[in-house]
């Protein structure tokens, strides 16, 4: 299959996406298609209030526990740079800035502990004032992810808008006024199920029962609006009601 039989094929998956999840196989798929292990999409929404993500990733859960325990979000240049530029960039570019600080020099360290040892980054702009990325990362180094990414930037630039327009669907047909009340045990659970953990999960760290937990998803999503808990966070997310 050639390479436009393939965006063919992502783009009709993207089409028939009803959930997030959808969207992430359908990423995944063609990410490790292209050559790259891990990636990530986010995007900001500031017109909507705080400055709350929404977003999906294949990055290891442990390195995306550690990068919002220790809040890297304030100081990760990715995100800066991706919200100043046009064009699709490599992280390369970025760590030869001898101006770095040595807490922003420490995020790109660390997460090569966790197999990202070289990234690139698509910005993301829009709708308004909101800026994104979608960032594709590799456990190969230096010259050998700068030819991989060089040969396969057009594809991948492609595809995160693809994905983007069909992520803005996705909680986003809620006005950024309504007022929205969930109880804090609920929010507290969508916090948790954002964040990866199962229902069973969640139980165990609440001390309650998996029926329990499944009630508060259930009004979740009627309040929300939606019909299953992967939209619900997603709404959540953007509405800035949770924080993962």
């Amino acid at each position: 299959m050639d390479r436009l039989a393939y965006i063919d094929r992502f783009i009709a998956d993207i089409d028939a996406s009803r959930h997030l999840d959808d969207v992430f196989l359908a990423l995944r798929q063609q990410m490790e298609r292209l050559g790259f292990e891990r990636f990530t999409y986010w995007l900001l929404c500031p017109e909507h209030g705080p400055r709350r993500p929404i977003y999906i990733s294949s990055y290891p859960k442990e390195w995306v526990n550690r990068y919002v325990e220790q809040n890297y979000a304030s100081e990760d240049m990715v995100g800066r740079q991706a919200a100043r530029v046009m064009r699709p960039f490599t992280w390369d570019s970025i760590t030869r800035d001898p101006h770095l600080t040595n807490p922003q020099r420490l995020i790109f360290n660390e997460s090569s502990e966790f197999g990202l040892h070289s990234g690139a980054s698509v910005p993301i702009h829009g709708p308004g004032k909101a800026k994104g990325s979608f960032s594709v990362a590799s456990d190969l180094k230096g010259e050998d992810f700068a030819k991989l990414f060089l040969t396969r930037r057009h594809e991948i630039h492609l595809i995160a808008t693809y994905a983007h327009e069909k992520i803005l669907s996705f909680g986003m047909e809620l006005p950024a006024d309504l007022n929205i009340k969930l109880s804090p045990r609920e929010l507290e659970i969508l916090t948790w199920t954002a964040r990866g953990k199962t229902r069973w999960e969640i139980s165990s760290i609440l001390s309650v029962s998996e029926d329990t937990i499944k009630n508060h998803l259930d009004h979740c999503c009627q309040k929300l609006r939606v019909c299953n808990k992967t939209h619900a966070v997603a709404v959540a997310l953007q509405h800035a009601l949770i924080w993962p």
